[in-house]
């Protein structure tokens, strides 16, 4: 029997060196481009509700959908095991009028018990509210006040035909999408598309991108192709769920 995702939709209330090549890149920092879309959906699916899923005991994955242009973080009130998070439009932006599937990655505040369910409030750019639920984790932790972010490469199933890639790089150079080749019943590889942009600024920021995985074992071995740790060795990870 495969084991429950750790993932919900709006329905249920609830030290590695990444050395990637920055060639090319223009997107808000945690919020992947436009990595899906479709120019009529359908309001009623719930496929175009909000979904969350933990990366790791500290950190978590959000998926909006929205117009062409990325949300950008308004607000964030933490409660007790409670966030609320209130996405908004970015300044003086002209966005095409196209449904576009938006990743953010949250880090969990300090005092914050990743071992215990996280209730969450999610407000999208448009002002529709949608609760959600992040379930505990069996290997959660107090999150303590001074826990920095690794800034490692991470994967979780945001469902149980997506994965949701988290990398580290260029605000300006987000990942235009990515594809899973199964190469056995226990291994993939990870081939992101690089952005089109041909500028890069040197920042590092955590970068989200949602790629299709049909096919894909839940615990299977993923190689991140093109992603180097400070060793050198080939960046390898296994999706939460």
């Amino acid at each position: 029997m495969k084991a429950p995702l750790r993932t919900f939709s709006a329905l249920v209330l609830g030290g590695v060196v990444l050395a990637a090549a920055l060639t090319g890149c223009a997107t808000s920092a945690g919020t992947s481009p436009v990595p899906e879309s479709t120019s009529d959906p359908n309001t009623s699916d719930t496929s175009y509700a909000p979904k969350a899923a933990w990366l790791d005991g500290t950190s978590f994955v959000l998926k909006t959908w929205g117009d062409a242009c990325v949300p950008q973080i308004g607000d964030i009130v933490a409660g007790d095991q409670s966030l609320e998070i209130v996405l908004v439009d970015g300044e003086d932006e002209a966005c095409a009028d196209v449904q576009t599937a938006h990743g953010t990655y949250m880090g969990l505040p300090a005092g914050f018990d990743s071992s215990r369910p996280v209730e969450l409030t999610v407000t999208d750019a448009a002002g529709v509210k949608s609760e959600l639920t992040l379930p505990g984790l069996a290997d959660g932790e107090i999150i303590p006040a001074d826990r920095m972010s690794p800034q490692t490469p991470a994967a979780t199933w945001i469902d149980e035909r997506e994965l949701a890639i988290l990398t580290w790089g260029s605000s300006t150079c987000m990942p235009a999408a990515g594809t899973v080749e199964v190469v056995s019943e226990t291994e993939g590889i990870v081939r992101m598309e690089p952005s089109a942009n041909q500028v890069c600024t040197m920042d590092l920021v955590p970068q989200v991108t949602f790629v299709p995985a049909e096919g894909v074992a839940a615990d299977a071995k993923l190689t991140l192709e093109g992603y180097v740790d400070a060793d050198g060795a080939p960046v390898v990870v296994t999706a939460v769920r």
